[in-house]
């Protein structure tokens, strides 16, 4: 009675393999591949990257348009790429069958080659006589050639991804490193020669003054109210630089209140005798990062077409009474509570070499001595 029929079951249904393209019947939507799809997202990946490198190459060139790093590493890329090519140029025509390598993509391998050739060629410049300088390149030039074709390899990378060199830190490579110790390690010889040089008569490439007042009164002839300013501006920077001994930087970068006046005893001209002095406060620059107060004088010059001071007081005058410019407000502002108990004075954030006519622009690298 307890029967169990068993009834046949149903053949089960297959289930067809899911469809490689998905397609409707609307007539206007195509069809997708996941191969057209996986293509175009690489393009859509591709352009990303594209745009991002382009947007830090932007922001790198930017960072550096005021600082001369950016003038200085390039001067190495170039001499780096110059010499590598007509080094490979030579290898080519010297040796049947050498085949060329291209300076680019930038590998450890070609920056050893280029290191080598650093090391003992001597420094390019010439002297105030004509002759060329024997003097060879050290230690921090080899640290800067290094950092300069790192940077370069760094920011280019992603352009030859399929070059695994190209990818390698250039100061990772033991032969790097031990270059740049080399470099270090010779040294004290270099400075050896370079003494030995200097006692048997060899000059530094300075300014006579012939060539100094030439420079100091070819600003005098211009006219227009503008180019006169500019002129007195680029003369007292001029002077100002050479008598101070000051940097680049650090004469762009001063301020109207980094000026003062004092007296310095001059025993040469007899006990208890004083000069009046000009000084100049430096407190940041290349060769000063730890905010070290240095103060550099400057004293009247006998040739007043030299005179520092007198080229300060005519960058003044033009400014006052040539181009017109507004009296700066000298009160002092006791309310603005970041200035403490000295309170603010606004004119002490203008600029002694400006290139803006309200002395609010610091001087940029790439204008120096040319605007």
């Amino acid at each position: 009675m307890n029967e169990v029929i068993e009834r046949p079951s149903s053949p089960a249904t297959a289930i067809p393999p899911l469809a490689h393209t998905i397609s409707t019947d609307a007539p206007n939507n195509p069809v997708l591949h996941p191969s057209s799809e996986a293509s175009g997202l690489q393009k859509s990946l591709d352009a990303l990257e594209a745009q991002t490198q382009s947007l830090r190459q932007a922001l790198l060139a930017k960072n550096q348009e005021c600082k001369a790093t950016g003038a200085t590493y390039g001067r190495h890329f170039k001499g780096y790429e110059a010499w590598f090519t007509a080094d490979q140029a030579r290898l080519a025509a010297n040796e049947h069958g050498y085949v060329a390598i291209p300076s680019l993509p930038i590998t450890p391998a070609k920056v050893v080659l280029f290191l080598n050739y650093e090391m003992t060629r001597p420094q390019k410049r010439k002297l105030s006589d004509g002759s060329e300088s024997t003097s060879t390149c050290g230690h921090e030039h080899a640290k800067q050639v290094v950092s300069a074709l790192e940077q370069y390899r760094s920011n280019h990378a992603h352009e030859y991804r399929g070059v695994p060199e190209a990818q390698v830190n250039l100061r990772s490579d033991s032969r790097i490193r031990l270059l740049e110790s080399s470099f270090k390690a010779n040294e004290p010889e270099r400075i050896k020669k370079a003494h030995a040089l200097k006692a048997v008569g060899t000059r530094a490439d300075t300014y006579d003054d012939s060539q100094l007042t030439n420079l100091a009164t070819t600003g005098l002839k211009t006219r227009g109210p503008t180019a006169i300013w500019r002129a007195m501006r680029d003369r007292a920077m001029l002077l100002t630089s050479t008598s101070t001994a000051f940097r680049g930087d650090s004469s762009r970068s001063l301020l109207w209140s980094d000026m003062y006046c004092c007296d310095v005893p001059m025993n040469a001209k007899g006990r208890g005798e004083k000069i009046r002095a000009l000084t100049l406060i430096a407190d940041s620059s290349k060769v000063n990062t730890t905010g070290h107060v240095d103060e550099h004088g400057a004293f009247r010059h006998l040739c007043v077409e030299l005179c520092p001071i007198g080229a300060l007081a005519l960058l003044f005058f033009a400014h006052f009474h040539i181009i017109n410019s507004l009296v700066p407000n000298f009160t002092i502002d006791f309310d603005d509570p970041e200035y403490g108990q000295y309170g603010r004075r606004e004119w002490y954030e203008l600029f002694t070499f400006s290139t803006s006519k309200d002395c609010k622009r610091e001087m940029q690298y790439a204008s120096e001595w040319l605007s």
